[in-house]
């Protein structure tokens, strides 16, 4: 049961980001000519939180690459629909995009969340046929707190012995590379969780008991060897946690993992977390052009 000081800590949070993201998606269409979207697909037994949309790009030939979303949100906030103008970029760029909701914090608490992320992956391999999805070409995607799952899912993809500590099997799905968005990576760096990036809110899904019980879990770094995926890491100017994505640059260098790191925004025009959502932003269209140039080196043509 989660404290009352925490449970306050959420909705304060909850109510000023919905505030701000209503603000910055004011104005933009829920369909676009270029893009077909299929909404609220069950993945899995919770009628609210386990729904997915599919955005197709109308014009492809063939079977569509795919972009798997993990959507930020400090593991409290957030859902597909906070996501959908975004994903709506994405797929008009020529990718399928799986725009999912999971469970939040402070009502689960670690792994659940993870484990709805790898229900919804299971979900895109059993039926990829249906929506002419390409499972030999998939990539990952998360920003912020979803930056820090896409980040470990990456590990437990590439590492038996991490994957049996969560107890999932390998989906049967190709990921080719993963692109992380403002992560907030190294979770048990000093500051990270204690006191805490969102302040008391962490708690609600990294409670004490949590992090006493299943710190080994957490530790995901220690179990990122060099077949790591490639890796696009993308950060800011005002990015509050910008030294987690420049250490993951070097932390990648020195395990010899193919990436590459991109830092948005200067002096005259600075840009914030996980700014790149913003679809009316000039600059994060030119990052979300770079992300999708990185993916596309990496597709193979069967």
């Amino acid at each position: 049961m989660v404290d009352e000081k925490t449970r306050l800590a959420i909705e304060k949070i909850r109510t000023e980001w919905k505030k701000g993201d209503d603000q910055r998606d004011a104005g933009l269409p829920l369909e676009i000519p270029e893009v077909k979207r299929i909404n609220n697909i069950a993945y899995g037994p919770d009628p609210k939180w386990n729904l997915l949309d599919i955005y197709l790009p109308q014009k492809s030939e063939g079977k569509i690459p795919i972009i798997i979303n993990i959507h930020g949100g400090g593991w409290c906030y957030g859902t597909k629909e906070t996501y959908q103008f975004y994903g709506l970029g994405l797929a008009r760029r020529g990718f399928a995009f799986i725009n999912a909701n999971y469970r939040l914090a402070p009502e689960v608490v670690f792994p659940a969340e993870l484990d709805d992320v790898n229900r919804y992956i299971h979900w895109v391999a059993e039926h990829a046929a249906e929506y002419h999805l390409d499972t030999n070409n998939v990539f990952l995607v998360g920003d912020s707190a979803g930056g820090q799952m896409a980040e470990q899912y990456t590990a437990i993809l590439k590492n038996s012995s991490y994957r049996k500590k969560f107890g999932y099997k390998m989906p049967q799905l190709e990921f080719r590379a993963v692109a992380l968005n403002s992560a907030a990576v190294f979770l048990l760096d000093p500051g990270i969780l204690d006191p805490g990036i969102i302040g008391d809110a962490v708690k609600g899904y990294f409670t004490d008991e949590i992090l006493a019980n299943k710190r080994e879990l957490l530790d995901t770094e220690k179990y990122i060897t060099a077949d790591y995926l490639p890796t696009y890491i993308s950060t800011a100017t005002e990015d509050f946690i910008r030294d987690s994505s420049i250490k993951f640059d070097g932390f990648l260098t020195a395990k010899g993992v193919k990436h590459i790191f991109r830092e948005y925004g200067d002096r005259e025009n600075p840009r914030p977390h996980v700014f790149l959502i913003n679809q009316k932003d000039q600059i994060a269209q030119q990052a979300n052009d770079d992300e999708i140039e990185f993916f596309k080196q990496f597709i193979v043509h069967s």
